[in-house]
Order: structure tokens, then sequence, then C-alpha cells
């Protein structure tokens, strides 16, 4: 019996330093990768900040082209349009769309929106990179935004939220994703979202802002938790609309128990109706996250019908517009109408024709591989234990925490938001809400 008991023990100490051993190697791996992004960064000449005026990208010829083609466009047959098991993006909502881009749609607006704002151009790394920049006053130069869009978007996303940011003083540095509006493709592969997070912060830096405040959605969530990761004694906080989703003990916790009890473990009326029942949570997440996949894997191979058809650039690019901007309706043709009455027509034809104009939905998808390829491990095990943290977290949301779980990731959490309608594009959907919970978490940090 004591041989037996010693065995056992000593089987389960040596699985304890097994444990030990593999954690330790991935932490000095983790640790490695960001002393070589740092040291690469670190070795980048800084390039002249030169002005740039959206007007010579935003062509009108290229717009022509894109509604020429749209109006000789295949129309796809009548296939039947179930009501409740959608099979993708649905006939009537293309040519909804494509009808309204040749017909009402005013391209000249995109370039006269873009153009109250400052834009600059300047080379960091690999990056031709593309920002707005907007000085506020003096007395809130101290505290600089920088705005991150994520995928499929543009530094469009902003439009409304950087004029009102802007009124009440505060400078705004808003760049666009690498491979994406007028940011242009990286002259080589392994422009991760790390190495963006980098180049962001060199940009910083190199536009005189030692600390700023750090804002972002979706991919700008991503790489903004990463350059606070990274570069903790720049940022002052860190303000996220979409919040991570990490396989910790308290998400799965969180997950089996919620299932079984929701009222022991979730708090709030929104986070029960957005976790629970848990089997509607996950077809929810298992429909809107396909994408990811296909996007990790094999970027290029959707790319290049959407760079060669608007067709293809609607039913692709188009349609997350609308799923990621509503939620939970009983019928696809229900959910479809409310989305594209949440995001609006006319900023779904925006974000469309700067993406078309500037040739890059092949480029903007391959963020996918290089986070898949390259970043996942630091981002699965990223954690920021000491810079002060909010998150607005929006119902139509595609990612959805509670609290409790976000302390997995985020240990200073600061301020913690529940609003009653927008989505994963809250500053096209819910302006006045996430531009509101951004100075409010300002000033409790002042």
């Amino acid at each position: 019996m004591f041989c037996c008991l010693t065995l056992i023990g000593g089987l389960v100490l040596f699985i304890i330093f097994i444990v030990f051993l593999a954690k330790r190697k991935k932490s000095l791996r983790i640790q490695n990768r960001v002393n070589t992004l740092k040291d690469k960064a670190n070795s980048w000449d800084e390039s002249e900040v030169i002005e740039f005026n959206p007007r010579t990208k935003l062509l009108e010829d290229d717009f022509n082209e894109m509604t020429d083609r749209l109006k000789k466009r295949i129309v796809v047959p009548n296939l039947d349009e179930p009501q409740n098991s959608p099979y993708g993006t649905p006939a009537t909502y293309v040519n909804m769309v494509a009808d309204h881009m040749t017909n009402s749609f005013d391209f000249s607006m995109v370039n006269n929106v873009l153009c109250q704002f400052k834009h600059f151009k300047t080379v960091i790394g690999d990056i031709n990179l593309h920002f707005i920049h907007m000085v506020g006053s003096e007395e809130k130069k101290s505290t600089p935004i920088m705005l991150l869009h994520g995928w499929p978007s543009t530094v469009w996303e902003f439009h409304k939220s950087i004029p009102m940011l802007v009124e009440e003083g505060y400078t705004i540095i808003a760049p666009s994703l690498p491979g994406h509006g007028f940011t242009e493709p990286p002259s080589v592969t392994g422009v991760t979202p790390a190495v963006m997070a980098c180049a962001y912060h060199k940009l910083m830096i190199q536009l005189g802002y030692k600390r700023f405040i750090v804002h972002g959605g979706d991919w700008g969530a991503i790489i903004g938790s990463l350059m606070t990761y990274m570069y903790p004694e720049s940022v002052i906080g860190l303000h996220n609309t979409m919040n991570h989703f990490k396989l910790g003990w308290r998400q799965i916790l969180q997950t089996l128990v919620g299932a079984v009890f929701p009222s022991l473990v979730y708090t709030t009326e929104e986070e029960k109706r957005f976790m629970h029942p848990m089997f509607k949570f996950s077809e929810r997440m298992y429909r809107k996250f396909a994408y990811f996949h296909v996007q990790s894997v094999l970027p290029d191979s959707y790319g290049y019908g959407m760079v060669d058809s608007p067709v293809g650039l609607i039913g692709w690019i188009g349609s997350r517009f609308v799923l990621w901007s509503t939620n939970g309706y009983d019928t696809v043709l229900e959910m479809w109408r409310e989305g594209v009455q949440n995001f609006g027509i006319e900023n779904i034809c925006s974000n469309l024709a700067i993406f078309w104009t500037q040739k890059n939905a092949l480029s903007s998808m391959r963020i996918y591989h290089e986070f898949y390829w390259n970043d996942k491990e630091l981002f699965s095990n990223l954690t920021i234990p000491n810079v002060p943290v909010a998150i607005s977290n929006f119902p139509n949301e595609i990612i959805h925490l509670t609290k409790f779980a976000s302390w997995t990731t985020f240990k200073n959490i600061k301020q913690f938001n529940y609003h009653t309608h927008g989505g994963h594009f809250s500053h096209i959907d819910n302006t006045e809400a996430v531009v509101g919970d951004l100075t409010s978490f300002i000033q409790k940090l002042q």
C-alpha cells in the first residue's frame, strides 16, 4: 500500500514538474518573441511625415468602373431563401446594395466627409502608413487618443466620432490598418498584429506622444491590447469595444455552471440574454466565426474574387456590416433588414467604395493568416496586470464575455459598461455611447 501511494505521489510530482517546464518554456518563447519584435522596431529609421489628400486615391473613374460592373452583373437566379436557416448572403441584399450603389449613392460624399480631417503618410518599417491626425486643445493635449479600427473596416468607421472627440478638445490619431484603406499592403509577409502594434507605438513616439490612450474594436482591440502588453509605460489606458476571447479557467467555469444555473454566474440581464441558453450562444458563435477559419487559412483564394468583382465584394465583405450589427432574429430576412437599418446603407456603400477603389479586399484579409500562424500563442497568453482598462459591451457584438471572465486578461478593469443597442461597429450605430464611454474613462484616469 505504501509503495503504491509512493508511486502515485511520484507520478503526480513528475506531471507537475513536466507542466511547470512546459509553461516555463512557453513563457521564455513568448518573451523572446516580444524582445525580438521590440528590437526590430527600435532599428526602424524615422521617415518623413507628409500630408496626404484622400481625393488623390478616391478616384471617380475607379468608382465608375465599379458601378459599370454592377450594372452588367449576372443576376443570381431566385433560389429559395429559407426563413430560419441562412445559406449565406441573400440575393435580395446583394441586389439591394448593388442597385443603391449604381442609382443613388453619392461617391463624392465619401471624399467630402474624409477631407474634413487632416491626413498624413509615413513609412514605418515595412509599412507605408496612412493616418488621420487632429490636434486638440492645449488643455487636453496630454491625453492623445489613438483610434484603431479592424476588419472589414476603414477610418470611415470613425467619421462621426472624431469630430465629437475633437470638439471636446482631444487630439486624435487614427491610422489605417496595413492593407486597408489608404495604408498600402506591406511589401513583405510577416506583418502581424504584434508588428502593427510596434509600428503604431513608433508612430506615436515619432509624433511626440510618449503617453497616450488606446481605443480599439475588432483587430484594433487586439492590436491595442498587444501594444499595451509590450509598451505598458506608454499606454495611459486601454478602451476596447470588443472583448477578447481567451479560453481560461474562468470562461470554462462560467460556461459550465451558467449552462445549468445561469442566475449564479450572470449578474445582469444582458449577460444572461447573450450567454444563455448555451446552445443558442454556441450556434451564434459558430455562424458568426465561420469566416475566421477561412481567412486564417486561405485569405487569397477568396480575395481574388472580391478584387475583381464588386458583387463578390458585396456578398462577402458587405455582409459583415449587416451580420455584425444585428442579433437573434427569428427569420433570416428580418435579421438582414434590421442589420441594414442599424449600420445604414450609406455606410455600407461608403466602406465598399473605399475597398473597391483601393483594391485591397485581398490584402485586408491577410491579417487573419498572419495572426493565426505567428501571433496566436503570444495573444492567447496575454495578461495586462497594471494598465487601466475599460470595456464597452454592445448587445450585437460578435464576442461577449462577462467581467469575471475578462479578468483572465485584464487585471485592472476600471470601467465595464453595458448598452441596450449597438453592435460590432459601435462608432457607426451607437456613436454617442462609445464616445461617452471613452471620455468618461479618460476622466476617471485623471
